[in-house]
């Protein structure tokens, strides 16, 4: 190549790269002006949640976990540390490094010894606050979300999925299964745990609804996070449930209650430890608003050379708020395969609920949630699952963001888990 070859070439190629870097900040600047999202995440969502509902006139409890979990032990005896097999507590994710419910967790792992799926059995847990009220739950003989009553006759309707099928933040008459109990006599088992994807859901499945052997197996597939969490999820045992594997959970509550003893003791003891040293941020809200409402346009520069909004429009992790929340598409297919075939050997019939992320609609122009949900729909469609979705009923409400307590990110309103059962109800069970 020649001199004046390489002279043009460079010449060129500087204008290319300039022009390239002015079309992408001049797309930046338009989708910052014109595409705003709704909420941003400037001020920290608990701050925005407490200032809403203090415009609302609505009570909002400012303890911190640990504050509240011991003052309700007092009137609710039974109240117990939740626990769930989730990454959360078999990993650093909640309680950082080398705590003693992670090495209990690991220990276990490693042991090959009996591992729950949810609990504790027969107690009382706390919930969580997006509404401002922090709520005491059942937990039933299983573990699961459920009043014993409800395995008292026939269960018509199984539900599987995370959080949002258990029903975060609220009791279990106001989630999914409590709304086709109580509003449409549907008896309906709530097998949701928090903080699990497609193979926890596949494990529930196994151990306690093939015994059951309802009319419907529901697997409530979230949009937010639930190939994030298949990814973790198939690095432990529960990537043994896509074979013949099986604990036998259900006839073995004696050697449950074992480690849930263990379990209790040393959750307990940290929680005490947690709560000694807990800080307890709505103490500085005032000073950290203002902080975070003087840093407001520092931000929205540094999100504008950070090409943010055109990395929401492209990414997976910047839309799914940072979670790697990529679609494995063969090990997918194997956990629905698997979900589907363990239904019919009773000849009951599989169902997918498709439920959408908040920022669908926060963030309302996206290719990463369009491209999400073909794919994952076209998955369902080649398995031929019956399919319902949640997206298309949320979307003929005005803004379906008023479906998350005060329009933040998060879980479902009661409203919202009430839409999501009348679906269930009209159009697998009317």
């Amino acid at each position: 190549m020649t001199n004046l070859t390489i002279k043009i070439f460079l010449k060129y190629s500087w204008v290319f790269l300039f022009n390239i870097i002015l079309i992408l900040y001049s797309s930046e600047l338009l989708l910052t002006i014109f595409f705003q999202p709704q909420i941003n995440s400037y001020i920290d969502s608990d701050y925005l949640r407490y200032q809403k509902a203090k415009e609302l006139g609505a009570d909002f409890d400012k303890r911190t976990y640990y504050q509240a979990f011991f003052e309700e032990k007092k009137n609710e005896p039974t109240l117990s540390p939740r626990y769930s097999f989730t990454k959360e507590y078999w990993s650093p994710n909640v309680f950082g490094f080398d705590n003693p419910i992670q090495n209990f967790m690991q220990s276990h792992m490693n042991n090959k010894n009996l591992i729950p799926l949810r609990g504790p059995i027969n107690k009382k847990t706390l919930s969580c606050n997006e509404d401002g009220v922090m709520r005491v739950i059942n937990n039933d003989k299983y573990g699961f979300k459920n009043r014993n009553s409800v395995y008292e006759k026939k269960i018509y309707v199984l539900l599987i999925g995370d959080s949002f099928t258990e029903g975060y933040c609220y009791d279990e008459d106001n989630d999914i299964a409590g709304v086709l109990r109580n509003k449409f006599g549907t008896n309906t088992a709530n097998l949701g745990i928090s903080g699990g994807g497609p193979l926890l859901s596949l494990a529930s499945l196994k151990e306690y609804g093939t015994n059951f052997k309802p009319n419907f197996v529901v697997y409530l597939y979230s949009e937010t996070n639930d190939m994030d969490d298949l990814k973790n999820e198939k690095k432990t045992f529960l990537i043994n449930y896509l074979d013949e594997f099986n604990q036998n959970l259900i006839n073995r509550n004696d050697e449950i209650n074992y480690f849930f003893n263990d379990y209790e003791n040393i959750a307990y003891k940290f929680f005490e430890e947690r709560f000694r040293k807990s800080y307890n941020k709505f103490d500085a809200m005032e000073e950290e608003i203002k902080k975070s409402t003087s840093n407001k346009k520092i931000e929205i520069l540094k999100d504008f050379f950070e090409l943010q909004r055109i990395k929401n429009l492209f990414l997976t992790e910047s839309f799914f708020n940072q979670n790697r929340n990529t679609i494995d598409k063969e090990l997918f297919t194997r956990v629905l395969k698997k979900m589907k075939s363990e239904t019919a050997t009773w000849n009951g019939k599989f169902v997918v609920v498709y439920l959408p992320d908040w920022n669908r609609f926060n963030q309302k122009y996206s290719f990463v949630k369009f491209f999400h949900k073909k794919k994952i729909e076209s998955i369902i469609k080649s398995l031929n699952i019956s399919y319902i979705d949640i997206v298309q009923e949320f979307e003929k409400e005005e803004d379906p963001i008023n479906f998350y307590p005060f329009g933040i990110r998060g879980h479902f309103t009661i409203d919202g888990y009430r839409l999501i059962a009348e679906s269930i109800f009209k159009n697998i069970i009317k």
